[in-house]
């Protein structure tokens, strides 16, 4: 069994937001080797630790980020203002569900090394990385998983 929780717990939330977001922009590992293609999200694990004030035992409560991203052009009729609120309402509308953690537990192909009991959206913040040009939607993902036997 391996103890990489957060991979993949990253692992497993960009198959689900694949299966549900894949017509309109891509989903993507936090650092990963591929340059993104925009409207995209990325998806990364930050911050885990054990639940409440347990010793270590391999539950782990994590702060997955997801920063929805688009340019900050327009596209013909469509301003980079709405293009940004679309892909955020896509990512939201895929992952407000009344029992996601079910949902990951049981999506096709089921998750390798990760079980989650806990999936709940949290905070919300906007900025713009001037820089690039880009729009970003950062999203809490607040999870609670564990490791599982991967099967050989």
């Amino acid at each position: 069994m391996s103890w990489a929780v957060e991979e993949y717990c990253e692992d497993s939330i960009v198959t689900y937001l694949t299966a549900k977001i894949a017509a309109t922009m891509k989903a993507y590992v936090g650092w990963t080797d591929d340059e993104p293609q925009f409207p995209c999200v990325v998806v990364h694990a930050g911050e885990s630790d054990n639940v409440g004030d347990t010793e270590f035992n391999g539950v782990r409560q994590i702060a997955v980020n997801l920063a929805v991203m688009t340019e900050a052009v327009a596209a013909g009729a469509i301003s980079a203002r709405t293009r940004n609120r679309t892909a955020r309402d896509e990512v939201l509308t895929a992952l407000a569900r009344t029992d996601l953690a079910a949902d990951l537990n049981t999506q096709s192909p089921v998750p390798a090394g990760v079980v989650f009991s806990y999936a709940m959206l949290g905070a919300s913040s906007r900025e713009v990385e001037s820089d690039k040009r880009v729009f970003i939607t950062n999203l809490t993902l607040n999870v609670i998983a564990s490791s599982k036997a991967i099967a050989s």
